[in-house]
């Protein structure tokens, strides 16, 4: 009798015990502040930091309100008109990296922890933003935050829970899941920043060619590098000499192309021709810091502004010019 006893309070114990923690959960879930555009003035430079969780979780709610419609057509409505609206780009399409999500629960949980959290995001990114306009001023800049789609994994295993992307020389978009590294969103923070200063500079030669890219990337990694010298991004590390070879007589023969199917096989990898997983960043970054190690008082504004040839013509890979 004691047994049964002792069994029906242990029972009640944990029932109030979890009953406590989803009444926790869903008062934290409750809990949702709005969103903040935040704009700020550094050295003469506007940026403005302009969220799209709020945007994410009309798209969430929608959906799961009504399963039987569209979802793409939700994301489409809910979520891109928006961006195309704000960031004034209309000719973004439903193609990664804005795609609509087919885990719709997760990714709303994510939403809300992240606007949650979206202070603490702002700053990081913030102070990126200054430290990169210190080294290297531009024009104004708007950057575009959401979040990551769940099922994004590489990203989310690979990249630390953080992406970016840039479409012009003043829109930077990140996308975050909620595992972001801190010290990799302020990396790419200033890479993409950089992107906007080189094509703010050298316009469409920033990207002309399958070798004007990976340059443009080399380009990013070593300028982010400069702003956060203690930060290592994974796909900077070191070609391997005999996988360096491989590849530089492979760029050699397409340095010129101007196809994106070319440039894919150097940024996602070619098994079959022994090319590796973002050779565009690694090959791009030991081209750039080699022109570095070679002008040392060269200043940023200085190579960032370089065409191809300049840069390569004083570099340990100039052979790529034959």
């Amino acid at each position: 009798m004691k047994r049964l006893l002792s069994m029906a309070v242990l029972s009640i114990f944990l029932l109030a015990s979890c009953s406590s923690k989803n009444e926790e959960a869903k008062s934290e879930k409750n809990h949702i502040p709005s969103q903040n555009e935040v704009s700020f003035s550094h050295n003469g430079q506007d940026f403005k930091i302009i969220p799209f969780y709020e945007e994410i979780l009309d798209y969430t709610g929608y959906v799961k309100e009504n399963p039987s419609e569209s979802n793409p057509g939700a994301y489409v409505e809910k979520v891109l008109d928006p961006i195309k609206e704000k960031s004034a780009m209309d000719y973004l399409t439903l193609d990664y990296p804005f795609n609509s999500s087919t885990e719709i629960d997760q990714l709303e949980d994510n939403t809300i922890k992240l606007l949650q959290n979206q202070d603490q995001i702002n700053e990081l990114i913030k102070e990126a933003l200054i430290k990169s306009s210190e080294l290297l001023p531009g024009g104004d800049k708007n950057i575009y935050v959401m979040p990551l789609r769940p099922e994004d994994n590489f990203v989310i295993e690979k990249m630390e829970g953080v992406f970016g992307v840039v479409y012009n020389d003043n829109a930077i978009f990140i996308q975050l899941d909620t595992s972001f590294s801190e010290k990799l969103l302020k990396y790419t923070v200033a890479h993409e920043y950089h992107h906007t200063i080189n094509i703010q500079i050298n316009r469409d030669m920033a990207y002309h060619t399958v070798l004007d890219s990976i340059i443009t990337e080399g380009k990013a990694d070593s300028f982010a590098g400069i702003v956060y010298p203690e930060i290592s991004a994974p796909w900077t590390e070191s070609l391997p000499d005999e996988t360096e070879e491989l590849v530089l007589e492979e760029l050699s023969e397409y340095a010129d192309s101007t196809s994106i199917k070319i440039y894919n096989d150097f940024f996602k990898g070619k098994s079959s021709k022994g090319i590796p997983l973002w050779t565009n960043y690694k090959i791009g970054y030991q081209i750039t810091q080699s022109y570095i190690e070679h002008n040392p008082e060269m200043p940023i504004s200085k190579w960032t502004s370089l065409l191809t040839k300049d840069l390569l013509q004083d570099s340990e890979y100039n052979n790529l010019l034959q």
